[in-house]
Formats: structure tokens, C-alpha cells, sequence
């Protein structure tokens, strides 16, 4: 995740707010939405989108008709003060799953910087055993984690991060976990394989938080057009999200409406 989202982390925004579309389309698809400002996620009507997230835990006015998964996104004070209460608002809306801490692998770029996943574990317990205690049919998910290997400092990132999380987390609940991909438009074998080796290696079902091909507009566009539909097939990958909902990227640059990249998103 990049640091131009963390600007819009509580919710703040100075886009121009989306032409209202109707959306109600709760239910068990896995295309979702990432998203800041939560106005934009109107311009996916008529589309496979079922469910939206935007790195904290108010859904910020992103459609009602999309299920809004909250997320807890650091140990800062400014998220953890409002979690619980976060938390219950979206349950009572229809929520049915929580994130846990976005990128703890990883320190800049969005990252959370929680480089020691026993520490990363003893928080996760501390914030979501009480969600799983009061709210046991909600899904908790582990802490999103990038494709990287081991940091510029040594410490460990991606899935080796996340296995000794969930070693050392091996008493919490944890239904699903959560993976972040960025890499080359033409390196689908790649984006493919990691996603299996989350799968294989945690033995838990998987999310694809944040995921964003690097190329050509026609080769993102292309990238897309292979991945969705392999991803819907694959029933191991519960949900995903691509990076992210804003002008330029999944909007076109005025704000306006979809970009040629978001149309493929909405309906391949």
C-alpha cells in the first residue's frame, strides 16, 4: 500500500463524490473494492463487486449495498480507540468478517512496521480474540502481508512473516488469511503460484487484499482478464480486492466514472 492512502486513512477526502447507482448485492461473490473515498464505489453497479474495505474500521460512506469489512490497521491509538465500537456499528449493518493489521511485514509504503510477528500476534490477540468472543460467527482474518521475502534490515516479510505469525498466534482464531501482490503485468505464473503457496504452506483459506500488475495500460487490462476469472475458480481464494478505487487506477483521471482498466475489473 502506498503512502497517498494512508492521507485518506480516517476518511477524508477532497474528490468529488460519484453519481449515486443502485447496489445491492450482498452475498457470496469474491470481487471487492478497496477504496478511500467511499463515493466511488457507486460507479460499479451492474457489476461481480460484492463487498468493499478501505484500511480502517468506518466504512466512511461507501454504498450499503456492499458488505463493508472493517479492518483494524495499526496499534495506533487512532484505530484501536475506535475498533470495538467500529466494529459492532458494521455487524449490526451486515458485516461478517474483520481484517487484522495491514502490512506489519513491512515499514514505509503503508506498511505498519510490526517486524516481529510474536509482537504482531500478542496485538492480534488483544484486538480481535474480543471480536471473535463477542461475535463468533464473524470470520477473522490474520494480518495482510506483501510478496517480499526478507527486509533492507534482515527481518522476515510475506509468507515467511505470516507462518511465524501463525505459529506464534497458534491459540488465536483465525479463519482466512490475507495477502498482498505487486509485480510485473507479465508475471502472471508468478501471481498465481504465490497465492497457491500462501494456500499450501498456512493451510488456510486465502484473501487477496491489494494486488496491482506493474505495465502498460493493455497489459494490466490483460493481466486482469486472466486473473478474475482464474481466482473465481479457485475455491480456496475466498475474496479479493484489486489496488485500488481512486482516479487513475480503477477511475478514470477526472473522477468521473470507471477507467477502461475499472470496466474490466467490474465485468470480466
Amino acid at each position: 500500500m502506498t503512502k497517498s492512502i494512508l492521507l485518506g486513512l480516517l476518511g477524508l477526502t477532497t474528490l468529488t463524490s460519484a453519481a449515486p447507482v443502485s447496489l445491492n448485492r450482498r452475498g457470496s461473490g469474491k470481487r471487492g473494492l478497496a477504496y478511500n473515498n467511499g463515493a466511488l464505489t457507486d460507479y460499479f453497479g451492474g457489476s461481480k463487486v460484492t463487498w468493499t474495505y478501505n484500511w480502517v474500521s468506518a466504512s466512511n460512506g461507501a454504498s450499503s449495498g456492499l458488505e463493508f469489512v472493517p479492518m483494524l490497521h495499526s496499534t495506533d491509538a487512532a484505530f484501536t480507540g475506535v475498533w470495538a465500537a467500529d466494529v459492532k456499528t458494521a455487524v449490526k449493518a451486515g458485516s461478517t468478517h474483520v481484517l487484522s493489521f495491514n502490512e506489519p511485514d513491512q515499514c514505509g509504503g503503508g506498511g505498519t512496521c510490526i517486524t516481529d510477528p510474536g509482537a504482531a500476534a500478542s496485538a492480534h490477540k488483544q484486538y480481535m480474540s474480543p471480536i471473535a468472543d463477542t461475535y463468533p460467527s464473524v470470520k477473522i482474518g490474520a494480518p495482510a502481508v506483501t510478496n517480499g521475502v526478507t527486509s533492507s534490515t534482515g527481518s522476515s516479510m510475506g509468507l515467511p512473516y505470516l507462518k511465524s505469525f501463525l505459529t506464534a498466534c497458534d491459540d488465536c482464531r483465525i479463519d482466512f488469511v490475507a495477502a498482498h501482490w505487486y509485480d510485473s503485468a507479465e508475471n502472471v505464473s508468478y501471481f498465481k503460484q504465490h497465492l497457491q503457496d500462501v494456500h499450501t504452506q498456512t493451510g488456510k483459506p486465502v484473501w487477496v487484499t491489494e494486488f496491482a500488475p506493474q505495465g502498460s495500460d493493455a497489459q494490466k487490462q490483460a493481466f486482469l482478464q486472466e486473473v478474475l476469472p482464474w481466482m473465481d475458480g479457485q475455491d480456496w481464494i475466498e475474496r479479493y480486492a484489486y489496488q485500488w478505487v481512486a482516479p487513475g487506477v480503477l477511475i478514470n483521471d477526472a473522477g468521473t466514472g470507471l477507467s477502461a482498466l475499472g470496466s474490466v475489473y467490474q465485468s470480466a
